[in-house]
């Protein structure tokens, strides 16, 4: 695998990572501060309409802290679960968490099974109790006030896809877009999951599926231009990051990118571009 790169001969673009060490993107992914962005909502060919508009936008993953960010206009931003507002600018994710977030023991009754929630201190909640609906629509009802359009639902892979599907139709309730996260790693197949018509992007992290695997899914989901992130972090995240790129940029995916997170804690928002989507 630590060949891919070389054999492809894709030139690389470096971004630093604060110490003096450079680590690439791929070449034909401008900069941020010079891509050339469409306006939300708006492809970057003229005389076209996208459907979705987080087509072709790279996403800003920010879940790991709780400094606003104003986001950027032709960029995607996701912020935390504890973020007291949304980004002026560009198109602003909000982070839900299907977990119980500081494990208050209010959205009880509560499971054992998740080694995440053990991991991050988080309760895993009981879908089957009260508590599941009550942690959901108390986060829904947040971001509505705070005027995000879209969410994120995290954590879904502790739960049945029939659970999951269950939320995101809560979430439609709500009038919330919601974003897919590590469909791959669900048990029980994910396609129900990507096909919801209230999905309209994924953010997949390291360990949780290839770009061949979300091609096949998104595909099969009848969505050939779901929007795809990938997002990385941690030491060994430069170097994954640069083989999805190149697996991406060898297939030629269209609405697939790939980013690396630089700063100590997780997603702590140095974020910097390895492959820019192209629309499709």
């Amino acid at each position: 695998m630590r060949h891919v790169l070389p054999t492809l001969a894709i030139a690389l673009l470096p971004f630093s990572l604060g110490d003096g060490a450079s680590v690439p993107a791929a070449a034909n992914a401008p900069a941020a501060s010079e891509a050339q962005h469409a306006p939300d909502g708006a492809a970057s060919h003229p005389d076209r309409t996208l459907a979705n508009p987080l087509e072709g936008k790279p996403l800003r993953y920010r879940i790991g802290t709780d400094e606003h960010s104003d986001g950027n206009d032709g960029e995607v931003t996701e912020v935390s679960y504890n973020a007291p507002a949304k980004p002026r600018r560009g198109i602003a994710i909000k982070y839900v968490n299907l977990f119980d977030e500081n494990n208050t023991g209010a959205y009880g009754p509560y499971l054992t099974t998740s080694d995440t929630a053990a991991q991050y201190n988080e309760g895993q909640i009981d879908p089957r109790g009260a508590g599941w609906l009550k942690n959901l629509r108390e986060q829904f009802e947040r971001a509505k006030a705070q005027g995000f359009e879209y969410i994120e639902l995290d954590n879904p892979d502790a739960y049945s896809v029939r659970e999951v599907v269950a939320a995101i139709d809560e979430a439609a309730r709500y009038g919330l877009k919601v974003i897919a996260k590590n469909p791959m790693l669900m048990e029980g197949d994910p396609l129900p999951y990507v096909a919801h018509p209230d999905i309209h992007g994924i953010i997949v992290e390291k360990g949780a599926g290839a770009p061949r695997e979300m091609e096949a899914l998104r595909k099969a989901a009848g969505k050939p231009r779901l929007p795809v992130w990938f997002v990385f972090f941690g030491k060994d995240g430069v170097e994954r990051a640069r083989l999805t790129a190149a697996q991406i940029e060898a297939a030629g995916y269209p609405n697939m990118s790939v980013t690396y997170d630089s700063a100590r804690e997780e997603y702590g928002g140095d974020i910097h571009d390895v492959l820019l989507p192209k629309a499709g």
